[in-house]
């Protein structure tokens, strides 16, 4: 399943969030990108630069907006016009912003661990255009290849680009797979690999993930060990030592999906969207209170029937509204574990590979009907998180 970055990740840390540009890419210097130095002036430079972007986003200025990112990286352009289009429609508040460290990348890139203390710095990439920094990424040329390595038993395949981060994915990977197989137990036994897949940018994510996806799980596939994540999902430490707490989220809610299918394969196929995704959003701890105080008190609910469907994906939809159906199922299976007990959860599990009508699953399980369960958890829903 995706995890989507709507509502998962501070939005200054979200390079890739929002609609379409007409707008062509402008041609490439004929004298080839310009070659770059690391100075004590690069840090500063490159923030100003950010704090534009930022500053165009606020405005709803696009044409400001378009003259702060590269164009000519169609991936990239593709999500950054993404994050404007959410950011006209929604509002936008720039946030003080911090460069923590800045290093080169080839001789033509600088590379940025960007971000606040609180929300974790996350790896941009800037190069010169016409003598002025602009937000990119490079190209798929300039990755570094393909790699893979085992730490401690977790599969990595990942781009050369991140041979400097890997251990430290990798140690948050372990620490995820020690906490799945704390979960299985008494459950189901876990014997698959288990490993990450690192994509360092969005074109390396290719053009079927959505731009505020943060990673997924091929589902349904058991015997498949990857979970993948992508570049916008990942922040670092203020001191660059490890990951953030919320990219371990990421990589939790993920596992949860992986321990879904060793669970039962095929089990997300049958359960409902409200059981899929909100098992691992709220055990995974994917979104905090905040987030889902603004979901559940000044969004419209969706019926029982639209939360057991998920969103109907469309050209029309809002690209923020996944998050929004995210945040309602964590808190119905919240309410399950607050009214029920932790072990409901896998009973409805267990009922869902017999058959798939929740008006005979739910009675069978927690005694009462959908529609009992439906009211019940809003009001509950209400009563917790709006009053």
């Amino acid at each position: 399943m995706r995890s989507p970055l709507s509502l998962l990740i501070p939005l200054v840390i979200v390079v890739s969030l929002a609609a379409c540009s007409t707008a062509a890419p402008p041609a490439t210097s004929p004298s080839g990108p310009e070659k770059v130095a690391i100075t004590d002036k690069t840090a500063p430079e490159l923030l100003a630069a950010y704090n534009a972007s930022q500053s165009a986003l606020a405005k709803k200025d696009l044409t400001g907006f378009q003259a702060t990112i590269d164009l000519t990286r169609a991936a990239f352009r593709r999500c950054q016009t993404e994050t404007f289009d959410i950011a006209s429609r929604q509002g936008f508040s720039p946030i003080d912003a911090k460069i923590a460290k800045v290093e080169p990348y080839l001789d033509t890139y600088a590379r940025a661990y960007l971000g606040t203390d609180a929300g974790g710095y996350s790896r941009i990439y800037f190069r010169r255009e016409a003598g002025k920094w602009i937000r990119t990424e490079p190209l798929e040329a300039e990755l570094g290849g393909d790699k893979s390595k085992t730490v401690n038993g977790l599969q990595l395949t990942y781009f050369g680009i991140d041979d400097d981060v890997i251990d430290k994915y990798a140690a948050a990977g372990n620490e995820v797979r020690t906490f799945l197989l704390k979960q299985a137990e008494g459950h189901t036994t876990t014997g698959q690999a288990f490993g990450l897949r690192i994509f360092p940018t969005r074109g390396a994510a290719g053009p079927n993930v959505a731009c505020g996806t943060a990673g997924f799980h091929l589902t349904n596939v058991p015997n498949d060990p990857f979970i993948r994540l992508f570049s916008n999902a990942l922040s670092f430490r203020p001191d660059v030592s490890a990951v953030t707490e919320t990219t371990s989220s990421i990589i939790r809610h993920e596992g949860l999906h992986w321990l879904q299918d060793q669970f039962s394969p095929s089990i997300t196929a049958r359960m409902p969207f409200w059981m899929v995704e909100g098992w691992p959003d709220y055990i995974g701890q994917s979104r905090g209170t905040a987030t889902k105080k603004i979901v559940l008190c000044n969004t419209p609910t969706p019926t029982y029937k639209q939360l057991e469907d998920g969103v109907l994906q469309t050209p029309e939809t809002p690209p923020e509204l996944p998050g929004q159906y995210y945040s309602f199922a964590n808190t119905m299976v919240e309410y399950v574990y607050v009214t029920y007990g932790p072990n409901a959860y896998w009973d409805l599990m267990t009922v869902y590979k017999a058959g798939v009508d929740a008006k005979v699953n739910l009675p069978k399980v927690i005694g009462v009907t959908p529609e009992a369960f439906y009211s019940a958890w809003l009001a509950w829903a209400k009563k917790t998180y709006c009053n």
